[in-house]
């Protein structure tokens, strides 16, 4: 029963702290559809990486999670 209550509570925590709960909240990862002026043209996660990679943009808009890669699986909507 112990094992049952400590997986119940990891799982809440990770459930409520996890980035896919924060986005269906709106609490995390604007929509790209969110600035339509901006990215009209954008297509695939290499021109995301353009302006949102800290490596090759540093003066460009701050990730949450500056290594992540695949932009529109969470931000095409």
């Amino acid at each position: 029963m112990k094992k049952l209550a400590y997986f119940f509570i990891l799982f809440s925590l990770l459930l409520i702290c996890g980035c896919a709960f924060k986005h269906y909240l709106g609490m995390h990862g604007p929509s790209i559809k969110a600035y339509p002026d901006i990215h009209e043209d954008v297509k695939d996660d290499s021109e995301c990486l353009v302006c949102h990679d800290p490596d090759k943009n540093p003066q460009g808009p701050e990730t949450s999670h500056p290594g992540f890669k695949g932009c529109f699986k969470c931000h095409s909507d």
